[in-house]
């Protein structure tokens, strides 16, 4: 029996990544769509003949059974959503960032426990092979304790930041529908600019592969002409007495590739990781490891999240990007934009 799939928010990330891999999908059946904007619901529904469209979620919940649903709406509505879904035991994959509260992430990971449904976040990362065979060697001692790491991620999201997706129709490909000029600049919708729209990304990265748990972090913003914020450095102490530094700007330009390298240093040995690259190794005192390269399809595997998601819809396999990285990635994130404004040293884990 095919598991019955709603998708709540027919935007471009919706229908570039999870729309397309669904309908490749013999075991799935999207049955319902939902979207606030009666133009990219008409266009979602037509381009992948989905039989029932609603304005909002609580419309489809009300006409339609569902199994699962797929969460791709503006930052500012995700919790609202997802609570929807999860109160009826609807398995959710929930974009990023997961909330923009933390309150409300640990409402969510509260409610999915209680109602036993699967809470799944939007990272890509989290099923990237490399990743994976790295969190294996870091979680058995390879290169011992933790001690440094150091992220940087640069992107190519200035535009967007300013209302203006047409500069990236080529390197992004918009399908169906662009993204809405409000959803990346407005901050009423999206809670920020590269702290939620990338930087959740980086952390909830560093917290999966590693295991570490922060519990200070400094921050310094710059918005620069922007009506959020472009670039953000960040010093985090971690329980247990490792440091780092973690390093965002989306003004990489239209065009150019973008970088996310993660580097990691342990007590007996450190890994590097390049994530655009594909490259991977582990350094110790037996020499270096090089991993065989990623083909760029593995490097960033847009469609891993709602395989998993149909996967556990159907009763198999385990959830990979779990809720509660999600929860702390949200931490994170909010420390961040609380010691830029305060000026001051904030443990995430007391949010």
């Amino acid at each position: 029996m095919s598991a019955r799939i709603a998708v709540i928010g027919c935007g471009w990330w919706s229908t570039y990544a999870h729309l397309p891999a669904l309908a490749k999908r013999p075991d799935a059946e999207v049955v319902a769509l939902a979207d606030t904007d009666p133009a990219r619901l008409a266009a979602a529904a037509g381009a992948f003949g989905v039989p029932a469209a609603f304005p909002g979620a609580a419309e489809l919940l009300d006409a339609v059974e569902v199994d699962a649903m797929v969460v791709a709406v503006p930052h500012a509505a995700h919790h609202p959503v997802a609570r929807l879904a999860l109160e009826r035991g609807v398995h959710v994959l929930l974009e990023k960032p997961m909330t923009i509260e933390p309150a409300h992430a640990h409402e969510l990971v509260a409610l999915a426990r209680s109602r036993g449904a699967e809470l799944l976040i939007d990272y890509p990362w989290h099923y990237n092979p490399h990743v994976l065979a790295l969190r294996e060697q870091i979680a058995a001692g390879r290169i011992g304790p933790v001690e440094h790491v150091s992220v940087l991620y640069a992107s190519t999201v200035r535009e967007l930041y300013r209302g203006d997706p047409e500069p990236y129709r080529d390197a992004f490909g918009y399908p169906v529908n662009a993204p809405d000029a409000r959803t990346y600049s407005d901050p009423d919708l999206s809670g920020g600019g590269q702290g939620q729209t990338q930087i959740t990304h980086a952390a909830a990265l560093l917290l999966w592969l590693t295991g570490l748990r922060p519990r200070g972090v400094a921050a310094f913003r710059a918005d620069f002409e922007l009506p959020v914020d472009l670039a953000d450095g960040i010093a985090v102490r971690f329980e247990g007495g490792a440091v780092g530094t973690l390093g965002s700007t989306g003004a990489v330009l239209a065009g150019l590739e973008e970088i996310m390298r993660l580097e990691v240093f342990g007590r007996d040995g450190h890994i590097l990781l390049d994530v655009n690259q594909g490259t991977a190794s582990v350094h110790d005192a037996g020499g270096v490891t090089e991993l065989p390269p990623l083909p760029a399809a593995e490097r960033n595997p847009e469609h891993a999240p709602v395989q998993n998601l149909v996967d556990l819809a159907q009763g198999r396999g385990v959830n990979g990007s779990p809720a509660e990285i999600g929860r702390d990635a949200v931490r994170f994130v909010a420390a961040m934009y609380r010691s830029a404004r305060e000026g001051s040293i904030v443990d995430p884990h007391t949010l």
